[in-house]
């Protein structure tokens, strides 16, 4: 979204509470500073030619919503008899905000009819189409929604606004069954990220714009640490492979590691030249060597190699637009998305272990800005992408 329409939006809205506009204010940051890149760091070079890329053996399937700007995006972890769950949720900033759950039928197709599937027709493609399947109101704006990643509580959804919510899909309605309390008044600010851990499936990370980041265990229901992360907002964290192991990004532009055993230190493993904030943090499972990381108000996401970190191990620098979201693949050690204001979605490949040139795969252009992405474990030809009012799900080969 602009920042000339989010002005409008706001002014629209002139009735929002303090809590309301704290946590619209941090999704929406806009700086307007720059990075300043030595000779060190290996900026990304992609062929022009190849970013019309081949789009046949994919389709599309949309939902839109009436009444609600859409901005979160999650595949439920689980396929069963070709049926795809996912969940979307709303950014408005009066307190109509909902959860939404969603399902359609994944077609099977031979050979010639993947073939006879482009992007001219696509969209029209009415086969199996997405149908409504419940949806639970929200206080405050959404600012993550997040499916289990294990088959064991593939049925659990969190969520994070003012508070972190734990809901339940069961006999086809989404319930909520825990609203989360945190132990201390001081540090009790909205929410802005979320991540399930893949080592135990109690533990959920959580950031927050007061500065901390807060591991909750599932099980007992508590918040089991609450850590001081950094001197300003903290926009996202990443669980990794150890449950006790995590990252946050933020205001103050450094990437920091941590040890929740150890919650009174962290290393900090990379900052931007210019104190640039960072809004999205991924680390990726497969080699968690490689972390991508995006940075406020630019049309770049920065490689992270832990084995050097005097500078980026790249920038992929194609976007024409504001970066708001990119993410791994997730049984990939070298396969992203990322999606931008420039209403496009773009699929890469960084061959990080053989450090060749970056090869671009696939471009997709929505109707409207790209603010959310979304792909899920087991659900891996499938990809979700906010923008606008609507939520597309695309078929990849």
């Amino acid at each position: 979204m602009s920042e000339e329409e989010n002005k409008e939006e706001i002014k629209q809205n002139d009735n929002l509470s303090d809590k309301d506009e704290e946590l619209l204010n941090n999704l929406k940051i806009s700086i307007n500073d720059k990075i300043t890149n030595d000779n060190e760091i290996n900026e990304i070079k992609i062929d022009e030619n190849k970013i019309e890329a081949e789009t046949n053996n994919k389709y599309i399937k949309k939902y839109k919503s009436n009444d609600s700007r859409l901005y979160g995006i999650t595949f439920q972890s689980s396929v069963e008899n070709n049926l795809i769950n996912f969940a979307v949720s709303s950014l408005n900033i009066s307190k109509d905000n909902n959860i939404t759950l969603l399902s359609f039928q994944q077609e099977e197709l031979n050979d010639e009819e993947e073939e006879e599937i482009n992007i001219n027709n696509i969209i029209n493609y009415q086969s199996n189409p997405i149908k409504l399947k419940s949806q639970v109101k929200c206080e405050f704006p959404v600012s993550s929604i997040l499916f289990s990643p294990h088959e064991e509580n593939k049925n659990l959804l969190i969520s994070t606004s003012d508070i972190l919510s734990l809901y339940s899909y069961e006999e086809e309605q989404l319930n909520l069954k825990v609203a989360f309390k945190r132990r201390t008044k001081d540090y009790n600010g909205p929410l802005t990220s979320s991540d399930w851990s893949r080592a135990n499936k109690a533990i959920i990370g959580v950031s927050s714009v007061d500065g901390t980041c807060s591991i909750w265990d599932l099980n007992k229901l508590v918040e089991k640490y609450m850590i001081i992360a950094h001197d300003k907002e903290v926009y996202d964290i990443s669980l990794g492979q150890d449950e006790f192991i995590f990252m946050s990004t933020g205001a103050d532009g450094s990437v920091r590691l941590f040890d929740s055993r150890q919650a009174n230190s962290s290393s900090i493993i990379f900052e931007t030249r210019d104190e640039s904030p960072m809004t999205r943090l991924k680390w990726n499972l497969v080699n968690p060597n490689f972390i991508l990381t995006v940075i406020v108000d630019k049309n770049e996401i920065y490689i992270l190699d832990q084995r050097k970190l005097s500078a980026p191990y790249g920038i992929l620098k194609v976007h024409t637009n504001v970066v708001n979201n990119a993410i791994w693949a997730p049984q990939s050690n070298s396969n992203l998305i990322s999606v931008s204001d420039d209403k496009s979605a773009l699929l890469w490949d960084i061959y990080c272990d053989s450090k060749k040139p970056e090869e671009f795969i696939m471009k997709y252009e929505a109707e409207y800005e790209i603010e959310n992405v979304a792909w899920g474990d087991v659900t891996q030809n499938w990809i979700g992408i906010i923008d606008g009012n609507q939520a597309e799900i695309l078929r990849i080969q």
